[in-house]
């Protein structure tokens, strides 16, 4: 009798961790069925796995004649050194940014974990990683305005010269100096389809891409004020590029070869 029931909890304890991981699997499965780059996404949950309640030790600063625990920018001249730890927990909300993909296309993915519902934005690139419709080159290098891949842990949200705007906290060599070099996500007048569709006035043609900014990933307005109350505090932003993020570890320019 004993090794029955023996067997019997085996099974329904077998029968209930199949019951969690169907779920899990099934969410998997509705993400990467919305387009979500496959590797990009693999990367991200290996990265939450391994990191899971690991604080982060970040190089930031604080602004003369301000509160300490104020995060908007300030002049370079009234900047102190300073740092602050940061936790990667277990966020709802989590973002991807595939930049090997051009602007001109969604390429933000923002990604319920819970449900698998997946939204697609327009999303802009630094004007060091280039001017054209797709991003050549990426650093950590401060005043470069190059994007920086890498993973992000979002930190609070101020009142900037966009309107709403989202620190973010780089994780990796790759994009440690996201704080230092204000890389944070914003909304801007130079994302969205009007622009795109605008006319450059120097060449006479349709831009056929978004604007750039310097180094931050920027939505539209409205899109900013629409998803930053969801990813705010915790959550995961990632900057993928299918081919650059081991080198980008380096911490120096990368580049895309051209062949």
């Amino acid at each position: 009798m004993k090794l029955v029931h023996t067997v019997t909890s085996a099974l329904i304890l077998f029968s209930s961790l199949a019951a969690q991981a169907a779920p899990a699997t099934a969410i998997t499965k509705k993400i990467l069925s919305q387009g979500v780059p496959v590797q990009a996404y693999e990367k991200l949950v290996k990265f939450m796995d391994e990191f899971q309640g690991r604080s982060f030790n970040q190089d930031t600063y604080t602004c003369e004649g301000r509160d300490a625990s104020s995060v908007k920018p300030c002049e370079e001249e009234k900047r102190t050194r300073s740092n602050k730890t940061v936790t990667l927990n277990s966020p709802t909300y989590v973002a991807i940014v595939d930049f090997g993909s051009p602007s001109s296309q969604r390429r933000f993915y923002l990604i319920n974990l819970k449900t698998g519902d997946v939204n697609k934005y327009y999303v802009s690139h630094g004007l060091g990683s280039g001017s054209t419709d797709i991003p050549t080159k990426f650093s950590n290098i401060k005043d470069s305005k190059q994007t920086s891949l890498g993973m992000y842990l979002t930190g609070e949200v101020y009142q900037g010269h966009y309107g709403n705007t989202l620190r973010m906290y780089g994780l990796e060599r790759s994009n440690d100096e996201a704080y230092n070099r204000d890389i944070v996500l914003h909304g801007a007048w130079y994302v969205g389809e009007d622009f795109i569709n605008s006319t450059n006035e120097r060449t006479g043609q349709k831009y056929g891409r978004l604007g750039v900014s310097w180094g931050c990933p920027a939505v539209s307005r409205a899109i900013a004020d629409k998803i930053i109350p969801l990813l705010k505090g915790g959550s995961l932003i990632m900057h993928y590029h299918p081919t650059l993020m081991d080198e980008a570890l380096s911490g120096k320019e990368v580049r895309v070869s051209q062949k």
